[in-house]
């Protein structure tokens, strides 16, 4: 039989990830209220906050923690990719029947999805020339 192990609240690793919470939350919520350089500082100071504890705290990950991870990189990947094999080529055929105009955010979207499978197919090879 085996047993599952929960992160407790107070944890290192649940500090850990609270940081990058804090860092993401708070940069997110800063920018929509229109504060910037403030969203910056917040994300810095909080990021720079989960790096140190990270080495001061002596979180410790273990092979769980990279095959839930692991799992949830591959489902990202996954989600992102048919949401756009839908959402792209649609937005390309109302673009040419005229009931569509790109605009610099969904071109800067379709850029970055681009290069996020450009990079994740860079590390592709990359991984499986190294096994």
């Amino acid at each position: 039989m085996t047993t599952t192990r929960h992160t407790r609240i107070g944890s290192p690793r649940t500090t850990y990830v609270g940081l990058w919470v804090v860092a993401a939350v708070g940069f997110t919520a800063l920018l929509l209220l229109g504060q910037r350089l403030a969203a910056v500082g917040v994300f810095g100071a909080a990021s720079v906050a989960a790096v140190a504890y990270q080495y001061a705290g002596d979180v410790r990950f273990d092979e769980r923690d990279d095959a839930v991870v692991t799992a949830a990189s591959a489902r990202t990947i996954q989600a992102l990719g048919l949401a756009s094999a839908v959402v792209f080529p649609a937005l390309v055929a109302a673009s040419a029947l005229g009931y569509y105009q790109w605009t610099p955010f969904m071109t800067g979207v379709g850029t970055t999805v681009a290069a996020v499978y450009l990079l994740w197919a860079g590390l592709l090879l990359v991984t499986r020339a190294r096994r």
